[in-house]
C-alpha cells in the first residue's frame, strides 16, 4: 500500500483523496482570506494537470480544478496506486494541504487560540452508536479499538479522528432530538471548545496527541435517526457552528476523558 511519511493508504484511501481534492480546498478556505494558501493549491493544480495531460490557468477557481483534477488522476493511477509515480502524486498532494493549512495559521485566518477538554471517548466495532471509554491508545489511524463500517466513505489518514462539540450536541437534545455523544460516531467529544471558531486547518494538542483539523465530515443517512424528522443535514456545516470535523493525527499519543484540549498555532512538544 502507497504511504507518505507515516501515513499507509489503501487503494480505496489513496483515490478517494485524490478524488476529495475540490472537498477539501472548499472546507479549507470557505469564508475566509485565503491568498496565503493559493500558491500551495496552484502549485499542487500544476503537478496534477501536467501528469494527466492538461493545463492549468493561474487564477483559475481552486475548488473546481483540483475537483477535476483529482478525479482525474485519481482514473489515471486506478489500479496502480502503489506506482512510482501516484505515490509521488499522493505525496504531492498531501504536502501541499498542509502547506496550505501552515500558511493560513501563519496569516492568522485560521483559529491558533483556544481550549477545552474532552468530555468522552467513544469506539465502536463499526456503524453508529460508539460507545463511551475512559482511555485510548491513539495511532496513526485513529483511535486503536476503533472501526469504521464503511471503508468506502472513511478512515482516510486524514480522517482518522472524528470530534464534536457536547454543546452542538447538547443543543440538539434539548431541541427534542433523541441525540447524544457517540450517537453520530464521532471518536472524540469535546467540552468547553468555541465551536464556531473550529474549522479545517486547525491544531489541536488533545491530552498527548497532536491533531491537525482537515475537512468537515459530511453527514449521511445513517444519522437521521438521531432527528426526530430524519433531518440529518441539520449536522451539515452548511447549517453553521454545528458540523463534526475530521483531524490527522500528527503525533500518535494517548487521550483519557477529561484531558485539555489545546488550540496551538505551531507544533509544540
Amino acid at each position: 500500500m502507497p504511504a507518505v511519511g507515516p501515513y499507509v493508504f489503501s487503494a480505496t484511501d489513496a483515490s478517494r483523496t485524490f478524488s476529495n481534492l475540490g472537498m477539501w480546498w472548499d472546507h479549507l478556505t470557505a469564508g475566509i482570506d485565503s491568498s496565503t494558501a493559493t500558491p500551495h493549491g496552484e502549485r499542487l493544480a500544476n503537478t496534477l494537470a501536467a501528469t494527466v495531460g492538461t493545463t492549468f490557468v493561474a487564477g483559475a477557481d481552486l475548488v473546481d480544478a483540483l475537483g477535476d483534477l483529482g478525479r482525474a488522476t485519481a482514473a489515471r493511477v486506478a489500479g496502480n496506486e502503489d506506482a512510482p509515480e501516484a505515490v509521488s502524486l499522493l505525496a504531492e498532494a498531501w504536502n501541499s494541504m498542509r502547506s496550505a493549512m501552515a500558511a493560513l495559521r501563519e496569516s492568522g485566518a485560521i483559529c491558533t487560540a483556544g481550549a477545552g477538554s474532552v468530555a468522552r471517548i467513544n469506539v465502536s466495532n463499526g456503524g453508529v452508536p460508539k460507545l463511551a471509554v475512559a482511555q485510548a491508545e491513539v495511532g496513526y489511524r485513529g483511535l486503536v479499538g476503533d472501526r469504521q463500517g464503511a471503508r468506502q466513505h472513511h478512515g482516510r489518514p486524514w480522517q482518522a479522528l472524528c470530534l464534536w462539540s457536547s454543546e452542538v450536541i447538547n443543543r440538539f437534545a434539548h431541541e427534542g432530538h433523541p441525540i447524544a455523544p457517540g450517537s453520530a460516531g464521532e471518536n472524540l467529544t469535546l467540552v468547553s471548545l468555541d465551536w464556531s471558531l473550529v474549522r479545517p486547518g486547525m491544531l489541536l494538542r488533545i491530552g498527548t496527541v497532536l491533531a491537525e483539523t482537515s475537512s468537515w465530515a459530511i453527514p449521511c443517512r445513517h444519522n437521521a435517526q438521531w432527528f426526530t424528522d430524519g433531518d440529518f443535514g441539520r449536522m451539515s456545516h452548511e447549517r453553521g457552528p454545528v458540523a463534526r470535523i475530521y483531524a490527522t493525527v500528527i503525533e500518535p499519543g494517548t487521550v483519557t476523558a477529561g484531558d485539555a484540549v489545546v488550540v496551538l498555532g505551531e507544533p509544540q512538544p
